[in-house]
């Protein structure tokens, strides 16, 4: 269930982060980051979350460098399934037609800049003589897929990122959209008629080897 989902979310999401190398082994999406926190992640559905795991725990990489995102009805016993590897956090997996977006405007006094290519949409939100919200899509033909979008937390609570939000849903040509949320990002999301298809469990060998 939400395997389609899920795919089209990692593309989107690989393709944001610049992350271009990734393939499929053992029905796990293995994302090469080549990041020094984070070399891979091992994208999959629960059924084969046991493929993921073992993927992790027998790469080359460093201790708690190897993550993994694996969607799931129940973070708590997946958590509990996975050890030894290291639960970290759940996010939620989230789509929607972005034509049914709500739309909120920029307010004053802040002033909203995009900038877009073939398959990337940026846009920033200027106030006070600084950056105060950030936020991006990537544009793929498998959906666009919203990604880092971030408020200055000096900026927080005056309605930027339902403007950012705004801005990237109109700059998009795709019709579907699909993110990862956090705790604190899924209200918004939510409130913006977002839908939930999932938790997302998000891993990483454990530290402490």
């Amino acid at each position: 269930m939400h395997d389609d989902a899920l795919t089209r979310w990692q593309r989107g999401w690989s393709a944001s982060r610049g992350w271009t190398d990734y393939q499929q082994v053992d029905d796990v999406t293995v994302v090469r980051v080549g990041e020094p926190e984070r070399r891979v992640e091992y994208v999959a559905t629960e059924a084969h979350a046991a493929a993921a795991a073992h993927l992790a725990l027998t790469d080359c990489h460093p201790p708690g460098t190897s993550w993994l995102a694996i969607t799931t009805d129940d973070p708590a016993r997946l958590a509990a399934d996975l050890k030894p590897l290291e639960s970290l956090r759940t996010e939620w997996l989230m789509t929607i037609s972005l034509a049914e977006q709500a739309s909120y405007p920029v307010p004053a006094p802040y002033t909203l800049e995009v900038s877009t290519t073939p398959s990337i949409v940026d846009a920033q939100i200027y106030g006070y003589g600084e950056i105060a919200a950030t936020g991006r899509m990537a544009v793929l033909h498998t959906g666009a897929v919203a990604d880092l979008i971030t408020t200055d937390p000096a900026h927080r609570r005056r309605g930027l990122a339902r403007a950012l939000m705004t801005a990237l849903a109109h700059s998009t040509p795709t019709p579907t959209a699909y993110l990862s949320a956090s705790p604190t990002g899924r209200p918004l999301y939510e409130s913006l008629g977002w839908t939930t298809l999932t938790p997302l469990l998000v891993a990483r060998t454990s530290t402490k080897y």
